[in-house]
C-alpha cells in the first residue's frame, strides 16, 4: 500500500511540474519570460526577496515616468463630468498613488479608488 502511495504522488509532482508558480498576466508573459523558458521574476522584483511589491522604477522601466502615464490617460479637454477622471493624475493623490495600488500582477487588479468612489475605468486591463 505504501508503495502505491509513494507512487501516486511521484506521478502528482510530474503532472503538475508549475503548481507553486506564480500567476502572470497574459500580457506580460512574453516579456518577462527568459530564454530558459522560466518567467524572470527580477524583472520586476530585481534582487529582493520573493513577495515583495516592486519599486516604481521596475513599472516606469517599460510604461514610462509617471508623468508620461498621466499625460496619455488625461481627460479630453471639454470634457464633463460623465467622463472619468484620470486615474493617474488624481485630485486627491496627484501622480504619486503607487502603481500597485490599482495594478496587480499576481492577482486581479482593482481600482484604488473605488473603496469610496464608483468609477468604472472599461480599457484597464485586469
Amino acid at each position: 500500500m505504501l508503495k502505491v502511495l509513494s507512487t501516486i504522488c511521484m506521478l502528482m509532482l510530474i503532472a503538475i511540474p508549475n503548481a507553486n508558480a506564480m500567476k502572470i498576466k497574459d500580457y506580460h508573459q512574453e516579456i518577462m519570460t527568459g530564454d530558459n523558458g522560466k518567467v524572470e521574476c527580477s524583472a520586476c522584483h530585481g534582487d529582493a526577496k520573493r513577495k515583495t511589491i516592486p519599486e516604481a522604477s521596475a513599472c516606469e522601466s517599460c510604461h514610462g515616468s509617471v508623468e508620461d502615464i498621466a499625460e496619455q490617460t488625461k481627460r479630453p479637454a471639454g470634457a464633463g463630468h460623465d467622463v472619468e477622471p484620470n486615474p493617474h493624475d488624481s485630485l486627491h493623490y496627484g501622480t504619486d498613488l503607487p502603481c500597485t495600488y490599482c495594478h496587480m500582477e499576481h492577482k486581479e487588479s482593482k481600482v484604488y479608488c473605488n473603496q469610496c468612489h464608483e468609477f468604472e475605468y472599461p480599457d484597464m486591463k485586469r
